[in-house]
């Protein structure tokens, strides 16, 4: 569950509050700690009076307590005038616009018609007699602007995608005009170039898919689980993709362990009932194994052949898989890129699944764009790589996003911090504690064994073994089947484990030198702990005293989104850190930074459903 951004602090005279937890609590929903007042969102802390000033009043609060209680509360009038109350609802300073963007106090950005600008605050103002809550935007030289909140719709986040701060707009001056005039010529330009993606798939006849109910209701009664809104959404919108006569080309963004999978096998099904062959494709070795289990599970009752293709088979048995895919004896095939070699024919495959995109290097990205101009290709990704995403979001691609988890799910609680053997300690020990396994991240494979050997000797009663990528094949899988099997209480690996391993025991996860992972890298590893109703904790180790602004920045955006669902937003979080780089060429990279990409994307989209129509 994301957090509740809108949140409403209440308090009242005699209630019990520490003094520290209630400025906590002001800080959590947007609120500044200054040593001058002298705007909403602002608090200052004397001894035991806090004195706040809430984005929904027109004057100061100011309360004092005794102890742990408040003992009263006064409004501070013009003048410093008080007034006795009895009590007072805090409204959060964050401003959630009507995209579900989330923007923060002094976040930067965009008004569509004034350019771009500085989140203060929200506030309340007196205009005609009658006071109303408005947002307080700031520009160039301490301007403001003053945008009733119900006007919220003419405003976007900035997200830039180069490393520069954005320049402050000047209000009433016509540059602004001109850069978004001269931001939508080259958006209309760029449309068309786009649109001949489309046009391409547009063109081609295709016979519909005709869903079947009955497989449809055999392979829903294996799932075990019931749909959330967000999955049901997802297949509806799959399903009429698959009964158009253009091939479907969509992205499934959600969290890790959100049932993305799910969505996957309902499609392959339908495939298969049409006729047709399918392909997984994914990134290791270890999660082709995992889904080859799951699938031919779910799939035991239904009359079709799966077969894998990975290292673990011999030149034989890879030679037999080949034969039964070109003569259409295999309906359905899982493996790695391996399963894009010129070796490989088909009889009739007709769908193409992508398990996280990211991972796959750029000639396998290649194959993937020529792919979606015949065949239909359904990507799932819970941090899709820039491009994937920019493309989703200005309407080029369809995207379902499944943003709700499931249930009895917990937040993993994340700590970043220096070196500290004390604090991994007590993380070890915790675990330990309630039988618990952890995940252990050493990604350097010359001194993983030594690692290994020193937190042996520190917890002499654990089991603590090694996996790593460049250990013999059937070794590494005997380690991961015996980490599953709960024989191993301390798994010291490297980034092996990023992708597929879903072990619900599995509750405590630390990286070493976590500053030197990208953003959706980590955001993927801490997806392997958390996968049950227990409380999961990630530790953040890194060496150095004073990290880089990046790194910060990843860390930062790492903890911040530490609620289930947040995926998407480390995307958006990464694609800012990182910048777009290539995301469509050069040329656009200019107007995509004067405009900010959100604006950017949403102006492409008008004109990409504008076009399309």
């Amino acid at each position: 569950m994301s957090p509740n951004y809108n949140q409403n602090l209440e308090l009242f005279v005699a209630q019990k509050i520490k003094l520290f937890s209630f400025a906590e609590r002001l800080i959590n929903i947007g609120y500044d700690r200054v040593y001058e007042i002298d705007s909403p969102g602002q608090y200052i802390m004397l001894g035991d009076t806090l004195t706040v000033w809430p984005v929904n009043y027109d004057c100061k609060i100011r309360f004092d307590l005794f102890g742990d209680v408040i003992e009263s509360i006064y409004r501070i009038k013009i003048k410093n005038e008080k007034e006795k109350i009895k009590n007072v609802v805090i409204q959060s300073n964050i401003l959630i616009l009507e995209s579900n963007e989330i923007v923060k106090p002094n976040k930067y950005v965009v008004h569509i018609d004034h350019g771009i600008g500085m989140f203060k605050c929200l506030g309340m103002k007196k205009v005609n007699d009658k006071i109303k809550q408005y947002i307080f935007i700031e520009y160039l030289n301490n301007s403001f602007l003053y945008l009733p909140i119900s006007l919220k719709s003419k405003i976007t986040s900035y997200i830039g995608i180069g490393q520069r701060k954005p320049r402050l707009s000047r209000l009433g001056s016509k540059t602004w005009q001109k850069t978004k005039q001269k931001a939508y010529e080259s958006i209309i330009a760029l449309t068309k170039e786009l649109l001949l993606i489309y046009a391409k798939r547009e063109l081609i006849e295709r016979k519909p898919y005709i869903i079947d109910n009955h497989w449809d209701k055999e392979i829903k009664a294996s799932f075990g689980f019931v749909e959330t809104p967000d999955q049901d959404k997802a297949l509806a919108e799959v399903y009429s993709d698959l009964s158009k006569k253009t091939p479907l080309d969509r992205l499934i963004c959600g969290d890790v362990g959100f049932g993305k999978t799910e969505i996957a096998i309902r499609a392959v099904v339908q495939a298969m009932a049409n006729g047709h062959q399918a392909v997984l494709l994914c990134p290791t070795t270890i999660l082709a194994e995992q889904h080859y289990a799951n699938f031919s599970a779910r799939m035991k009752n239904l009359p079709v052949k799966i077969a894998k293709l990975s290292r673990f088979y011999n030149k034989k048995q890879q030679a037999e898989v080949l034969n039964d895919l070109k003569s259409g004896n295999a309906d359905f095939v899982i493996g790695t890129h391996r399963l894009l070699s010129k070796d490989i024919s088909f009889k009739n495959l007709d769908l193409i699944i992508i398990d996280e995109e990211q991972r796959f290097g750029v000639k396998q990205k290649e194959k993937f764009k020529s792919l979606r101009e015949k065949i239909n290709v359904l990507t799932l990704s819970a941090t899709p790589i820039p491009r994937t995403l920019f493309m989703a979001l200005s309407g080029i691609r369809d995207i379902s996003e499944i943003n709700t988890p499931p249930k009895g799910r917990k937040n993993i609680k994340t700590q970043i911090t220096k070196n500290n053997q004390g604090v991994e300690q007590e993380y070890i020990k915790r675990e330990l504690e309630q039988n618990g396994q952890i995940y252990y991240l050493h990604n350097q494979v010359q001194t993983i064994e030594a690692k290994a050997s020193q937190l042996r000797k520190i917890y002499k009663n654990a089991n603590i073994e090694v996996a790593h990528g460049q250990m013999e094949e059937r070794r590494l899988a005997e380690t991961m089947n015996n980490f599953a099997a709960k024989k191993i209480d301390i798994l010291v690996c490297s980034t092996i484990i990023e992708n597929g391993l879903d072990l619900a025991n599995v509750n405590t996860l630390i990286v070493e030198e976590a500053d030197r992972f990208g953003l959706a890298q980590l955001y993927q590893i801490r997806g392997r702990i958390g996968r049950s109703s227990k409380q999961a904790h990630c530790l953040l180790l890194h060496k150095e005293s004073r990290l880089t602004n990046d790194a910060y920045k990843r860390l930062n955006a790492l903890a911040e989104n530490s609620f289930l669902g947040a995926g998407f937003n480390i995307a958006l979080s990464d694609l800012e850190i990182r910048g777009g780089g290539n995301i469509l060429g050069r040329e656009q990279h200019g107007t995509m930074e004067a405009i900010g990409l959100v604006l950017y994307t949403k102006l492409l989209k008008q004109a990409v459903d504008k076009l399309k129509h």
